[in-house]
């Protein structure tokens, strides 16, 4: 990650409300993981969802964040400890534009996650907006369709103004 700046909770609640596209994305509950969680921002709305909720970020402070808010949180600096296809949803919110080594992250996801399992992108759009990282580290649908080639696109949503949503399938 190049950053670890997480804006105050109260100030993403004016724009970024999990509770309002969640419902139509996760079905039942499941093992999920958020993956780059930062500190927990939607943890605390994928735990209503979860059986099992990995929360994985190299930020180990941002992760004892997580387990103060969330007790029932699994909180891990890699995914290597999370066994093979035993993953319904990974959500990378914010996350995947910061990841260093991108091809890593798409291997661990296309390991951990079962056959049918979701990765549910939640990312800035790659456009001027009055909030979020420069545009020089944004990535587009594209480019995301263009890392998940091996996957097949089965939803895009909006989840903010200044946010795009994609829905893949293992």
């Amino acid at each position: 990650m190049r950053h670890h700046f997480y804006p105050p909770e109260e100030f993403r609640r004016k724009f970024e409300r999990p509770e309002e596209y969640l419902p139509n994305l996760i079905k039942g509950k499941g093992v999920i993981v958020d993956y780059g969680c930062g500190n927990g921002f939607y943890c605390k709305y994928l735990i209503n969802y979860a059986i099992k909720l990995y929360c994985i970020d190299i930020n180990e402070v941002a992760l004892r964040e997580v387990k103060e808010k969330i007790k029932d949180a699994i909180v891990l600096t890699s995914p290597e400890e999370i066994n093979d296809n035993s993953v319904d949803y990974v959500l990378l919110a914010n996350s995947f534009h910061d990841m260093e080594d991108k091809e890593y992250a798409v291997r661990q996801i296309k390991r951990i996650l079962k056959e049918g399992g979701k990765v549910i992108i939640i990312d800035w759009k790659k456009e001027n907006t009055p909030i979020g990282p420069p545009l020089t580290i944004r990535m587009s649908e594209k480019e995301y369709l263009e890392w998940f080639k091996d996957f097949k696109l089965v939803n895009r949503f909006s989840p903010t103004p200044y946010h795009f949503g994609l829905v893949l399938e293992k």
